[in-house]
């Protein structure tokens, strides 16, 4: 009966620790910058190269609206949103990200503009891409 009570409790530790730690705005990818997003939204600048790439994360619970734009001169500067479990390797300004991207936020969609319902609690990924030569860009991000 303790062993039993030993591996439940080791189940629930598990699943529980992980739900902390984005709660508490952990940063589970390295070399990622985090976006804390306050009411009101989130704000960032930047600039990524021709063929480069940055990338954000994001703490995001299910079932919360979450809203992306993206401006930049010329309207050169392009996201994608990528779900639970994306990754991302290399360094920032030419990240390469795998995963899933959600519906209507992905490299087809080339979005500037993206609402959609979070569909599970977990780390979310923002990558910025310019369409052609080097971007300037302001990226902003909301919870609704």
């Amino acid at each position: 009966m303790k062993d039993c009570c030993v591996r439940i409790l080791a189940a629930l530790l598990a699943f529980l620790l992980p739900l902390a730690a984005l709660s508490a705005g952990a940063q589970p990818l390295p070399n990622v910058p985090t976006l804390q997003v306050p009411p009101g939204g989130a704000t960032v600048t930047g600039q990524v190269a021709a063929n480069g790439r940055n990338v954000y994360s994001v703490a995001a619970n299910s079932l919360q609206a979450l809203s992306v734009t993206i401006a930049s001169p010329g309207n050169n500067a392009i996201f994608q949103v990528y779900d639970v479990g994306a990754s991302a390797t290399g360094a920032t300004g030419s990240a390469v990200v795998s995963g899933t991207t959600l519906s209507g936020a992905g490299p087809a969609d080339a979005s500037m503009a993206w609402i959609g319902v979070i569909p599970q609690t977990g780390i979310y990924l923002i990558a910025v891409d310019s369409k052609s030569g080097p971007a300037s860009y302001t990226l902003t991000v909301q919870f609704q």
